[in-house]
């Protein structure tokens, strides 16, 4: 699985202009270890220190390299807007606590600042005072922030906010969605009180040819200087700081982007043959369920049939299952290997909540068992060896299925197997990042499901166990090995499951295979194998029954020995009667 790292070149440059000191600062850094920067992302800073003060260059200084020092240190539990908030306010302080000490307003430590921090796909952006963002994306140009000043008769302007002015700090804050391709220009007002800026950030960002990453930094570098120095062309003559941020690769998004992405796309109704949505053409419907409606499609991009899964418009309200179709869709992208159905980025500006999938030739297991009743046992194990070999592939990456059923498993015509359907997978990074997911709600087919998931416990490698023995013992007989329930059966109790032995339906099975099949799907889960090897080598070596035989009875059989306990109280309590009396 090819992982892609977040990666931001950046450039930039300062000049004093006409003023003997530059009141400017500016700091950019980007984590070298891998793990900072998942956490923490790239920090950009710069600060424009008031001309009133004389110490205001310390102001701007100390801001960018203490905020940015702070702010590393701060944890990783806590969110970009919690973390750096903080380090802001304790800034604050500390410069309008030294302000005042001062006592004179020449020497007060006041700054405009601004930061920008991209953690993942998204930029988070800091602004009090009258420095600026701007949004360079497709050649055209926006400010992002709104200054904090207030414009004197005079043609002077006096700031209303800053950093170090009083005890109280507000920040603007706001979040923006990032594309390959971006850049955020930051500027202070020596470069952005001139006509026209958005017209000289687009004609001065839209000159890059392609370069190497070191050329890159230094055209970066050139571009922030060439800001600056249209500024001074135009008479500005105070100091002038440009940094500019191109985004160069990113990574897969976040769980938490992903939602809020998704929370604003529309569920589409249920589509007929030849309707349209986005570039896709309804050729077939493959399924129309209650939860879900699929489809197979023809994209007018590249002429290629592609599998469309929508949510089915009854699940509108349904915020729990809406959050497991999203999660599905980025697992679907994190899982590029074999036997895992791919999950495709498709047209990320669609204001339709869809996934478009991989079109698979072959057949569900459903329907291969469907045509081939009572199949041979050595056919089995070749099925049986592939689902395992992709469940492990799974369990490797922390995922567990948690829906292992024959309608989920597609067969090749060389019988390989391909995993489909992951909205009720079990991703132990997802989940150990989403608050919402502390408690987990099983989805999965009832039949298939471990008891234990049923009671809440969290999926594993025992509880897959369950569900792929479940389907072999489905493949082998056409029955399931314990009662079937409904969707309106109460959840079943391990203790209550009795196990129909598979001569049952097929006298020709060896009597080793059902003591094999009945461990892996024991309604206990320590009773199981401990690994899917052991499974795997269970279907294929006979099992020493007279072993078999010396298990524990409530391993063997549990609800005989409850009931012969109960047998035995009562013969107790008859007992104590007749003597009674």
């Amino acid at each position: 699985m090819t992982v892609t790292n977040l990666s931001v070149g950046y450039g930039g440059y300062s000049d004093a202009g006409k003023k003997q000191q530059n009141q400017d600062a500016f700091a950019v850094l980007s984590p070298s270890k891998t793990l900072e920067l998942r956490h923490k992302g790239v920090v950009a800073c710069i600060a424009d220190g008031v001309s009133c003060s004389h110490r205001s260059y310390i102001a701007s200084q100390l801001s960018v390299v203490h905020f940015i020092e702070d702010y590393l240190a701060t944890a990783t539990t806590l969110s970009v807007k919690q973390a750096a908030s903080s380090v802001l306010n304790t800034l604050n302080s500390w410069l309008f606590d030294d302000g005042q000490q001062a006592g004179l307003p020449q020497d007060a430590a006041v700054s405009s600042f601004s930061v920008v921090i991209i953690k993942s796909n998204t930029a988070h952006i800091f602004h009090i005072g009258d420095c600026r963002v701007y949004l360079w994306r497709d050649s055209n140009c926006c400010c992002l922030t709104q200054d904090h000043r207030r414009n004197h008769h005079d043609g002077q302007h006096y700031l209303t906010r800053a950093l170090g002015m009083d005890s109280h700090l507000q920040v603007d804050y706001q979040t923006i969605a990032l594309n390959v391709g971006d850049k955020l220009v930051m500027t202070t007002d020596g470069v952005h009180d001139v006509d026209d800026i958005e017209q000289s950030i687009t004609a001065t960002m839209s000159i890059e040819p392609l370069l190497s990453y070191l050329q890159q930094q230094q055209c970066l570098e050139q571009q922030a200087r060439q800001l600056v120095t249209n500024a001074q062309q135009q008479g500005v003559q105070d100091n002038a700081s440009c940094v500019v941020l191109e985004i160069v690769a990113l990574p897969l998004p976040a769980a938490d982007e992903i939602l809020a992405a998704c929370r604003y796309k529309t569920i589409p109704a249920a589509l007929n043959v030849g309707q349209r949505i986005d570039q896709f053409v309804i050729c077939r419907i493959l399924d129309a369920g209650c939860r879900s409606h699929i489809y197979l499609a023809k994209s007018n991009d590249d002429n290629n049939y592609y599998v469309l899964k929508m949510p089915s418009p009854n699940m509108v309200d349904d915020v729990q299952y809406l959050d497991c179709f999203v999660r599905e869709g980025w697992l679907g992208r994190q899982c590029q290997f074999d036997g895992i159905m791919p999950i495709f980025n498709h047209n990320a500006q669609s204001a339709f909540l869809y996934h478009v999938c991989e079109f698979l030739e072959g057949s569900t297991l459903r329907q291969w068992m469907i045509d081939n009743p009572n199949p041979p046992l050595a056919t089995v194990r070749v099925i049986v060896t592939e689902i395992v070999a992709v469940v492990r592939t799974l369990q490797r990456q922390g995922i567990y299925h948690a829906d292992i059923k024959p309608e989920n498993i597609i067969l090749g015509s060389d019988l390989r197997v391909t995993l489909i359907d992951f909205g009720s997978a079990w991703i132990n990074g997802y989940q150990e990042l989403d608050l919402a997911q502390t408690h987990y709600h099983p989805r999965g087919d009832l039949n298939y499901l471990a008891p234990e998931c049923h009671a809440g416990g969290k999926p594993s490698m025992l509880s897959e166990q369950f569900s792929v023995a479940v389907v072999i013992y489905e493949m082998l007989t056409g029955s399931l090995p314990y009662p079937r329930l409904t969707p309106h059966s109460s959840v079943p109790i391990a203790i209550k499951m009795n196990y129909t032995a598979l001569n049952h339906y097929r006298a020709d099975l060896p009597l080793w295979l059902d003591v094999s099949l009945k461990k892996s799907c024991h309604p206990y889960a320590q009773y199981r194998y401990q690994a899917l090897s052991e499974l795997i080598i269970a279907l294929t070596t006979p099992a020493p029954l007279p072993t078999m035989m010396q298990q524990p009875l409530i391993e063997r059989n549990p609800l005989l020995l409850w009931q012969s306990i109960s047998l035995i109280l009562l013969v107790i309590i008859t007992l104590q009667i007749f003597w009674v009396i």
